[in-house]
């Protein structure tokens, strides 16, 4: 039991590390490139989008490489 509260105990100061770094990430690029609130929120908009996107994409090609193969069993 002690063995995972401290593994989960790395994990969480692992995330709030990260979390951390990328929050002053971005405060940082905001007031070097004068970004506002709404323009960050528009590119974190597009990046999600696009992302989205490539999953989509990704998932649709699964989908169609098994309904392929499963038309060609269908066949046999």
């Amino acid at each position: 039991m002690r063995k995972k509260n401290t593994k989960m105990s790395l994990e969480a100061t692992a995330v709030t590390k990260v979390a951390t770094t990328a929050q002053y990430g971005g405060s940082g690029a905001a007031v070097y490139f004068g970004l506002t609130a709404n323009e960050i929120a528009a590119f974190g908009g597009l990046i999600i989008a696009i992302i989205g996107l490539a999953v989509n994409i990704w998932y649709k090609q699964q989908h169609l490489k098994i309904a392929k193969e499963k038309a060609q069993s269908d066949e046999e």
